[in-house]
């Protein structure tokens, strides 16, 4: 028998899991990302689902912009502070301890970002300010350790 192809949205499972909302069709984008980089070994669900999910079968959860709910903050968290490694689009506030921030209640419109360039994830981006549209929050760390800055203005640091 032939096999059907996956939709796009979808994945063949493996040791990935992105999880979006139908609430916001952006917080699927990462599914367009992995597959755009040739990386197809992942599975997506929504977060609804997420209670029903045997989460020790995945490595890695990559969490589109979403709210969500106690529950599923604390099976994140259990997850998360069990050894697997978490990379959040705009995350919940409620999941800003666990990823070593403290909220500040304010946020940033059409601003910039300027990324460290020197060391870790940033090398190879470029060094300067590059504009952003929508909305950032803003935190203050809490053990993380700080990847790019916000800017009110092209050089203006926030």
């Amino acid at each position: 028998t032939k096999r059907q192809p996956l939709a796009p949205e979808d994945g063949p499972g493996g040791p990935i899991l992105v999880l979006s909302a139908p609430q916001n069709p952006f917080s699927r984008y990462s599914v367009e990302i992995l597959r755009a980089e040739g990386l197809n070994y992942f599975a997506a669900e929504e977060v609804s689902n997420l209670a029903n999910l045997m989460l020790d079968e995945y490595k890695v959860i990559i969490l589109g912009e979403m709210s969500l709910d106690t529950e599923q903050v604390a099976i994140i968290t259990n997850w998360t502070e069990a050894g697997g490694t978490l990379i959040s689009f705009r995350p919940d506030v409620q999941l800003a301890n666990l990823h070593g921030l403290v909220a500040s209640n304010s946020t940033l419109s059409e601003g910039y970002v300027l990324v460290n360039d020197q060391s870790g994830p940033g090398v190879g981006i470029v060094s300067e300010t590059i504009q952003f549209h929508g909305v950032a929050d803003l935190y203050d760390l809490n053990g993380a350790t700080t990847v790019a800055m916000l800017y009110s203005g092209a050089n203006t640091a926030t």
